[in-house]
């Protein structure tokens, strides 16, 4: 495989997750519904599941959402370093924040698939569960395609 090639696969990488978690920080300062863009009012999602369990105080589901949305937010800023790094062409760090924003989505992702169990909800379990694996795959790709032979090419 070719430098290029190496790059554009580590590229494509990094920028998708990058932008992933970029729309999911910006979804959780935009609750509904906008010119190009539909939200999801996440704090009465919160307010609801807690509810679910018997825990009615609102400011409960609102420091949850707090945390959730500073821990997207390290997610973010750790993979726009990478990025920086990647197009620097500093390979070395930008593994290294990659593999760190990429760890931090895995405990994101698990975190919210704990939760999804607690609170019963199938459905954002599957979810979670999606991204958490493809997120082993992108790491995989990031590391370990670029390193390939071509095959038949």
């Amino acid at each position: 495989m070719t430098n290029i090639e190496s790059y554009t696969v580590r590229f494509g990488v990094v920028i998708f997750w990058t932008l992933f978690w970029l729309f999911n920080v910006i979804d959780k300062f935009i609750g509904g519904s906008i010119f190009l863009w539909v939200g999801k009012d996440r704090l009465a999602q919160f307010v609801k599941y807690f509810s679910s369990i018997g825990i009615e105080n609102q400011s409960v589901a609102f420091w949850f959402l707090t945390f959730v949305t500073i821990a997207e937010m390290i997610a973010l800023v750790l993979l726009i370093i990478a990025l920086w790094y990647l197009i620097r062409a500093d390979s070395k760090k930008a593994y290294t924040f990659f593999f760190w924003g990429t760890f931090a989505g895995l405990a994101i992702f698990s975190f919210f698939a704990i939760g999804d169990q607690i609170f019963g909800d199938r459905h954002e379990l599957l979810e979670h569960t999606t991204y958490w694996v493809s997120l082993i795959i992108s790491w995989g790709a990031y590391v370990y395609f670029p390193k390939g032979e071509r095959s038949g090419m």
